[in-house]
């Protein structure tokens, strides 16, 4: 079963490397004004039950507001919260509703092909530049400029370490690790289009499984964001341990759903 908590603690922390936070009994809210379109750095995150929906929700609509930000919030523990679902049009909330599978690496490696034509590095100052033209490529991630802009802030953080992969010496693939105690989550995991189909992927994940090995993690995580790409990560043996129901609310704006299908 599912650890809620668990889990929410470290989205906590992952989204505290890039964002202000104030928290409330409900869940936490988080705020980055010098990003404001950037979703992850500017929504409420909330996984306790809400006792007077209207009050709270109109409360979350003068938070964000006063700020100069859209309302945005993603509602966990949906089935203690049904008279909050109720109340969001009411109050002038579009919502979606996702279900989100969890996945957790089992600790075994897959036997890979030996491929001499692979390097894989750690993205520094010098290799920076070819890890975020890659970022930037993919439009499920956002507007180019976002990208760059989320990129510049979670690079910089001692929480996270990026990595480079190379065929033949063509920077193709990146993905990033977000480390918080004994827990590590995988991030951002993107290919360049025409390399798509090749396994890259495969590599540049096991090569942090190696990572996450050496630094002694008890938990490696990874959240994919379609049944598709899920698929690609069990190859990887991220195992799905669960399945987490949210609400996506927003006053307006795209839903996640529309960036998404704009791959």
């Amino acid at each position: 079963m599912l650890n809620l908590e668990r889990i929410m603690q470290l989205d906590i922390d992952y989204l505290k490397s890039f964002s202000e936070m104030e928290e409330w009994k409900e869940g936490a809210l988080f705020y980055n004004k010098t990003i404001p379109t950037y979703y992850d750095a500017n929504h409420a995150h909330i996984w306790r039950k809400i006792d007077h929906p209207n009050v709270f929700l109109q409360d979350i609509k003068d938070f964000y507001q006063s700020k100069s930000l859209i309302p945005r919030m993603y509602l966990y523990n949906v089935e203690d919260n049904h008279s909050c679902l109720d109340a969001l049009e009411k109050n002038g909330f579009q919502y979606e509703d996702f279900q989100d599978d969890i996945q957790c690496w089992n600790g075994e490696y897959v036997q890979l092909t030996p491929n001499p034509a692979i390097q894989i590095e750690r993205v520094t100052d010098t290799n920076m530049e070819e890890a975020l033209a890659i970022e930037m490529s993919i439009s499920a991630f956002g507007e180019p400029t976002l990208i760059k802009q989320a990129f510049e802030q979670t690079y910089h953080s001692p929480n996270f370490t990026y990595y480079l992969l190379k065929l033949g010496g063509v920077a193709c693939c990146t993905a990033n690790i977000f480390i918080s105690g004994n827990q590590g989550r995988i991030e951002s995991v993107a290919t360049l289009e025409s390399y798509r189909g090749r396994g890259l992927i495969g590599y540049i994940l096991q090569h942090i499984q190696q990572q996450s090995v050496k630094l002694g993690l008890e938990y490696l995580w990874i959240l994919p964001i379609s049944e598709q790409v899920a698929k690609v990560y069990a190859k990887a043996n991220f195992q799905s341990v669960g399945t987490i129901t949210s609400i996506h609310a927003f006053t307006e704006g795209k839903s996640i759903k529309e960036i998404r299908q704009d791959v």
